[in-house]
C-alpha cells in the first residue's frame, strides 16, 4: 500500500475538521522542539514540574515583579535565584528593581548596583511592571510614566550591560472598556478590579502609556526592549506591526495573550508571525506562588504540573498544528507555522536576544 504524503494528510485534516498536532513537513513533534517560556512566575521548587520540563524539552525564565513592594521583590528574587541554582539548565530568571527610592539623589547608583548584583547571581534580563504608568505617582501627583527621566540611567545601564528590558507597560485595551463577558480578559478584570480602569476620571489612557513606552524606544535605540504580553497591543497584530516597523530594537513575547491572537483571523496572524519571525518570542505567564495559591503539597504540585503541560501542548497545537483547536472556551483555527518560524518563536529568538539562554 502506497504511503500517504504529509501534504495529503493535512488536506484530509482540513476537510474533516479534525486536528493534526503538526504537519510533519513544517513542524517537529511537540517534544522535539526546544521551548523557552520567556515569561513565567513559578516561585516554588516542584520536582515533578522539573521532571515534566525535561521530558517535554522546556526551559523557563522566571520573572520578578513589584518594584514598589520591596518585601515581595526580594522574596521573588531569592526564590528565583535558588530555583535557578537548583536547576541551572531549566530555570532562568529576570530581576526587577526598586521603585520606592526613586526620589532619592543617589537612586541611579542604588539601582545599577542592585542590577549588577542580580546579573552576577544569574539574572538574564530585567523587568519593569505596569505599576509604572498605572499605579505610582510623582511628587507633584501625576502618574509616573515609564519615560520619566528618573529611569534614563537604568535604561542606559541595561544598554551598556547588554541586558534586555522586559516591559509590561499598560494593559490590554479591554482594561479601558466596559466589562464584557465575551472578552478573553473578563475573568481577570472581574477578579482584579484594581486593574480595570474603565470610567476612572484622570486615569492615563492606553494610548498615553504606550506613547511614553515609544519614547523610551526612541531615546534608547540600542536597548533591547521586549514588550511583554504583545506589548499590550494584543487586540490587533497590525498595531504591533506598526511598532516593529518603526523601532528596530522592539521585540514582543506572547505571554497570556495567545487567546487574544486566536480571536483574530488566522491568516492575518500567521502572516504577521512569518513577516516578523525574528521579533516574536514564546511565553505563557504561567504562575505558581505558594503565598497566593496555597501551601505546597504533592497532590497540588502534580495537578499544577498536569495543567501546565496541557497548556503547553495546547499552545503548540495552535501555533504548529492544522485544523481547529480549543482556545479559551472557543474554537480557533490553528496557524500551522513553518518549522523555521516555530524554531525562532520557541527558542532561537530568545537565545539570540537574551544573553545566558544560548546553549
Amino acid at each position: 500500500m502506497r504511503k500517504l504524503s504529509a501534504a495529503f494528510l493535512v488536506l484530509v485534516v482540513s476537510l474533516t475538521g479534525q486536528f493534526a498536532e503538526a504537519d510533519s513537513e513544517t513542524a517537529p513533534p511537540f517534544e522535539q522542539i526546544l521551548k523557552i517560556d520567556v515569561h513565567a512566575h513559578v516561585f516554588e521548587d516542584i520536582p515533578v514540574f522539573a521532571e515534566m520540563m525535561n521530558r517535554i524539552n522546556l526551559r523557563i525564565v522566571n520573572i520578578c515583579v513589584r518594584g514598589n513592594n520591596l518585601a515581595i521583590m526580594r522574596l521573588m528574587e531569592e526564590r528565583a535565584e535558588s530555583i535557578h541554582n537548583h536547576y541551572p539548565q531549566q530555570f532562568y530568571f529576570a530581576s526587577t528593581f526598586d521603585l520606592t527610592k526613586r526620589n532619592e539623589p543617589d537612586y541611579a547608583e542604588q539601582v545599577t548596583a542592585w542590577l549588577d548584583k542580580s546579573f552576577e547571581a544569574g539574572a538574564v534580563m530585567t523587568k519593569i511592571w505596569k505599576e509604572v504608568g498605572m499605579e505610582m505617582k510623582t511628587p507633584t501627583g501625576e502618574y509616573l510614566m515609564p519615560d520619566d527621566p528618573v529611569f534614563d540611567p537604568v535604561y542606559k545601564h541595561l544598554t551598556m550591560r547588554g541586558k534586555p528590558l522586559l516591559a509590561h507597560l499598560a494593559e490590554p485595551v479591554a482594561a479601558w472598556l466596559p466589562l464584557d463577558p465575551e472578552s478573553v480578559h473578563y475573568g481577570y478584570y472581574s477578579a482584579n478590579p484594581e486593574w480595570h480602569v474603565y470610567g476612572r476620571e484622570g486615569f492615563p489612557s492606553h494610548a498615553t502609556i504606550l506613547a511614553a513606552r515609544d519614547r523610551i524606544l526612541e531615546k534608547h535605540p540600542d536597548l533591547i526592549f521586549i514588550g511583554a504580553h504583545c506589548g499590550s497591543m494584543s487586540h490587533d497584530v497590525d498595531e504591533i506591526a506598526k511598532r516593529l516597523d518603526r523601532y528596530p530594537n522592539f521585540y514582543v513575547e506572547v505571554s497570556a495573550r495567545t487567546r487574544d491572537l486566536s480571536r483574530q483571523p488566522a491568516e492575518k496572524v500567521r502572516n504577521f508571525f512569518i513577516k516578523y519571525q525574528d521579533r516574536i518570542m514564546y511565553g505563557t505567564d504561567l504562575g505558581r506562588w505558594p503565598e497566593r495559591d496555597g501551601s505546597p503539597g504533592d497532590n497540588q504540585q502534580v495537578r499544577f504540573t498536569k495543567n501546565a503541560e496541557k497548556m503547553y501542548r495546547n499552545d503548540y497545537k495552535y501555533y504548529a498544528g492544522a485544523g481547529k483547536v480549543g482556545m479559551g472556551g472557543k474554537e480557533a483555527d490553528c496557524l500551522n507555522l513553518p518549522q523555521q518560524v516555530l524554531e525562532k518563536f520557541y527558542h532561537k529568538n530568545a537565545q539570540r536576544l537574551i544573553p545566558g539562554l544560548a546553549d
